[in-house]
């Protein structure tokens, strides 16, 4: 009797869930929907927020892969399950426009589609390399790398986030791209509330860091600045990192001088880069990084690494200070040099709201969708 109830709960979770799905392709069919775009499996994440805004900034018509309210209902697996035992008979409009952002499922999908008869765009972020890993890269990092070479440059347009990006792509695997640079919601930026965040921590006049616990964002050298600036106060923002966590992974002790505030929402980030003094990235890679264009939005001093994305996000040093990856002297030093600084925080507002803006990045995608 226990497997019964178990076997009918499954099959009813399944069946609610493939018409949750059919009534959502339903609809995408009754719109004057013109662009289905994903795929949304991370709301939250990097690759969330930029679709997210592309369906925000864009004046196209544009559903996300799958749509909000079905991934706040089910899992990724538990979508692309369905759609696979379906064997994805779920039928769209053949005048719809595929844009494909990072995850393996929906590049596929894409790529079947395509075969019979639909437009496909691609856009490229960062690849996983070595920085990425602690060791070797992980397999699901390699089984995306392979399906960004071998899968997405079949799309009709393939489009880079960073000029070094495409030099990258053409140089190692002959994969032609269009620029379009990352976007900044400068709205959202501009609504940055500093003064909220000071009370919140109880001080002001502090150093800021936005990472997670990962290899690439290399948040150990930022401790190691607070270490070598007792007199500053520092803050780091982002999941999965504690005490616990710098002591095991980067054996390094969190000094008293740096607050580990834990993660939060984009909103809060904006209130923290607005409070701040001077905006530090210590990533080992980056696509374009979003991060610093908000910082840049936010005319705050940024360091960055003396990486490829972040040196194009600052012009190589005309729009904010750079230092040598490791090197903990010349990121201090780098960090005393834009404390004191009063110009290149307007100049680089300057660079965002003419390049990286979504108003402006926004118009030239619009284009692109018109054009294929």
């Amino acid at each position: 009797m226990n497997n019964f109830i178990i076997s009918l709960k499954s099959n009813l979770f399944f069946l609610y869930h493939k018409y949750l799905i059919l009534f959502w392709f339903n609809k995408i069919n009754n719109k004057s929907t013109k662009v289905l775009l994903g795929a949304n499996f991370a709301p939250n994440n990097g690759i969330g927020n930029h679709i997210h805004s592309i369906k925000q900034f864009c004046c196209t018509s544009i559903m996300l892969y799958p749509s909000d309210n079905i991934i706040n209902k089910i899992s990724a697996h538990q979508f692309s399950s369905i759609l696979k035992q379906t064997k994805n008979n779920f039928l769209l409009k053949k005048d719809i426009v595929l844009h494909s952002h990072v995850y393996p499922d929906f590049i596929y999908h894409c790529e079947r589609l395509q075969k019979l008869g639909f437009k496909w765009i691609h856009t490229y972020h960062a690849p996983y390399q070595k920085e990425y890993a602690k060791d070797d890269l992980l397999d699901w990092q390699k089984e995306f790398n392979n399906v960004w070479i071998n899968t997405a440059s079949k799309a009709d347009i393939k489009i880079s986030v960073s000029k070094w990006q495409q030099e990258y792509l053409k140089t190692n695997h002959n994969i032609e791209t269009i620029y379009l640079p990352n976007g900044v919601d400068v709205n959202l930026c501009d609504k940055g509330n500093g003064d909220r965040f000071k009370k919140e921590i109880g001080f002001d006049n502090f150093i800021l860091n936005v990472s997670r616990h990962d290899p690439v964002k290399n948040s150990g050298e930022f401790v190691q600045l607070a270490i070598s600036m007792p007199n500053k106060q520092f803050v780091i923002i982002g999941p999965g990192l504690s005490n616990d966590i710098f002591i095991s992974e980067y054996n390094i002790k969190v000094p008293a001088n740096l607050l580990i505030y834990g993660p939060a929402s984009h909103t809060k980030v904006q209130d923290a880069i607005a409070a701040c003094e001077v905006l530090v990235s210590c990533a080992k890679k980056e696509g374009l990084p979003t991060l610093v264009l908000e910082g840049m939005a936010h005319e705050k001093p940024v360091i960055v690494s003396n990486e490829p994305g972040s040196m194009e996000a600052i012009s190589h040093g005309k729009y904010g200070y750079f230092y040598e990856l490791g090197n903990i002297n010349d990121l201090q030093q780098k960090t005393i040099l834009a404390l004191n600084d009063t110009n290149k925080g307007q100049l680089a507002r300057q660079r965002v709201l003419e390049e990286y803006d979504w108003k402006v990045v926004a118009k030239k995608l619009d284009q692109i969708y018109q054009n294929i």
